[in-house]
Parts: C-alpha cells; sequence; structure tokens
C-alpha cells in the first residue's frame, strides 16, 4: 500500500526521477484494490463477444485483437485448453461470414503454438482446427490476408511437433507446396517457412521421397537465381542448411543448381545469414 501511495505522489508531481525510482506498482495488487479483471476472465469475456449473435463484428474484431495480446503471454496462451476456449477461436476459424474475423482466428493459432508444446499438444486435441486450415490453404477462393496466416499457423503449429506434423500428413498437407509462386515474395516467404518448419521433426525416408515428390529443391534453387527477395534468399539457405544437417544426400543437378544459385546472390552475402551462407556453398562445393 505504502508503494500505491508513493507510485501516486511522484506521478502527480510530474517528478522522473522519482517515477523511475519508485517503480510501477504490482498489477495484481492494483486488481485487488480496484477490482479489475484478472487476465483469464478477460479471455474469457472476449470469448463470449466472439460467440454473442448480438454483437457486431467489429466488436468481435476487437474481442479477438484483445484476445491475442493477451495470449502473447505463455500462461495466457496455455490457459486456452484450460478455460475450454479452443472450440471457440475454430468455430470462428469455420465460419465464413467474416474473413478479417476468420484472419484473427488463425492469426491467434499461431501465436498460441509459436514455440509452445503446451499449446502445440493442446491444437492437436481439435483434430478439425488443423483440417480446416489446410482446407483454406488448398482451396483457391481464400483470401491472400487469410492464406498467408493459415500459412503461418500451420508452420508455427507443426514446427519442432512430431505429433503436428503426422496430423499434417495425413491431412494431405503436403499439397500446399503446390502453391509456390514466381513472383509473390510474400506468399513464398510463407512457403518456406512452412517447409522449413516440416524439417524441423527430422528426416526419413518418406520426407525424401516427398522433397522430390514436391520439387522442393527445384523451388529453392529457383528463388536463389532470380533477382528475389533477401528474406526468400535467406531461408532459402537455411533449409540448404537444414537438410544438410539432416544428412541428406543432394544429387549432382541440385548441387550444380544450388551452385549456379550461390553465384548469383554473392553480391548479397552481407545481407545475408553468414552461417547458413557458408553451409551452403561448402555443400555445393563454391570457393
Amino acid at each position: 500500500m505504502e508503494k500505491l501511495l508513493q507510485w501516486s505522489i511522484a506521478h502527480q508531481s510530474g517528478d522522473k526521477e522519482a517515477i523511475e525510482k519508485v517503480g510501477a506498482p504490482d498489477p495484481k495488487m492494483l486488481e485487488q484494490l480496484f477490482g479489475g479483471a484478472d487476465e483469464p476472465t478477460l479471455m474469457k469475456q472476449a470469448m463470449m463477444v466472439v460467440g454473442n449473435k448480438d454483437a457486431t463484428d467489429e466488436d468481435k474484431l476487437t474481442a479477438l485483437d484483445n484476445f491475442e495480446m493477451l495470449i502473447e503471454n505463455l500462461d495466457n496462451a496455455n490457459n486456452i485448453e484450460n478455460l475450454g476456449l479452443w472450440q471457440g477461436i475454430i468455430d470462428v476459424l469455420t465460419s465464413e461470414s467474416n474473413v478479417d474475423l476468420q484472419v484473427q482466428a488463425a492469426s491467434i493459432i499461431g501465436v498460441a503454438t509459436q514455440n509452445n508444446p503446451k499449446s502445440q499438444q493442446d491444437f492437436n486435441k481439435y483434430p478439425h482446427g488443423l483440417e480446416r486450415l489446410i482446407s483454406l490453404c488448398t482451396n483457391q477462393s481464400t483470401s491472400q490476408p487469410l492464406l498467408l496466416k493459415c500459412l503461418f499457423a500451420i508452420a508455427c503449429f507443426v514446427r519442432n511437433f512430431e505429433p503436428g506434423y503426422q496430423s499434417f500428413t495425413k491431412n494431405n498437407g503436403w499439397d500446399i507446396l503446390k502453391l509456390k509462386s514466381p513472383s509473390d515474395d510474400k506468399l513464398n516467404m510463407r512457403i518456406l517457412s512452412l517447409t522449413s518448419a516440416l524439417f524441423s521433426t527430422g528426416l526419413d525416408d518418406e520426407k525424401v521421397s516427398l522433397i522430390q515428390k514436391y520439387d522442393v529443391l527445384d523451388f529453392v534453387s529457383s528463388i536463389l537465381t532470380k533477382d528475389g527477395h533477401t528474406g526468400c534468399i535467406d531461408k532459402c539457405l537455411n533449409i540448404v542448411n537444414q537438410l544438410h544437417q539432416l544428412n541428406f544426400q543432394f544429387n549432382q543437378a541440385e548441387l550444380l543448381q544450388l551452385q549456379q544459385g550461390l553465384h548469383n546472390v554473392e553480391h548479397l552475402q552481407e545481407h545475408l545469414h553468414p552461417e547458413d551462407l557458408a553451409a551452403s556453398k561448402a555443400i555445393a562445393g563454391c570457393k
């Protein structure tokens, strides 16, 4: 209580030195004193707005945006399952009434599962969620913003999570790689991020076969051999290094393509990740 009084006096005086010295009061203490809702309650309230038929789309979008900000906190993300809110998020993704709401729902899935094994496991309990994400990616009528967010969500879900990768394969998720484009850098960046995520769970004979089936290395080489987006080039070099570390056996044609691509991006080397660039050069036998 004494600290709260000092904080109040310092802010009223406008003394910056005193404000820094006192520091901010404990948020939990403020909640107890002034009756503010805790974050799990705010999460539930947000989803109540989303599920309210009388709420406007604008109100629902604001509620989802607030929900996403809350789950940037790992504990709150892990509370989605505890609070029984995953189904509500997936329902928004499934609804076709408002694309902006779908985009926000896909973003929430990505943020919640990104580098978060607990949330990955929780989301995996709702297989229709991943099915819906993949379906939206492979549907030609899906808008660009929604497609990009779905790709982001899938990559976050499967990265370093073998059960997620298995569900992805079961639902023909590799077909998403057919979306790669010669000119759309934003889409290619998402496709490359997803490709990297697929390799994060290791390499086996099935994956090697799928790499060939979906022309993964041809795609990588095509980006390197044109004056493309630096971020895409960097991601390609990372994938090459990633495959090398997994003991992938590049054939002579693939090595030649890689070598040609590396010569083409030589002028960009100051802007590329040095470790991945050096590894790729070593793999291709470049000087």
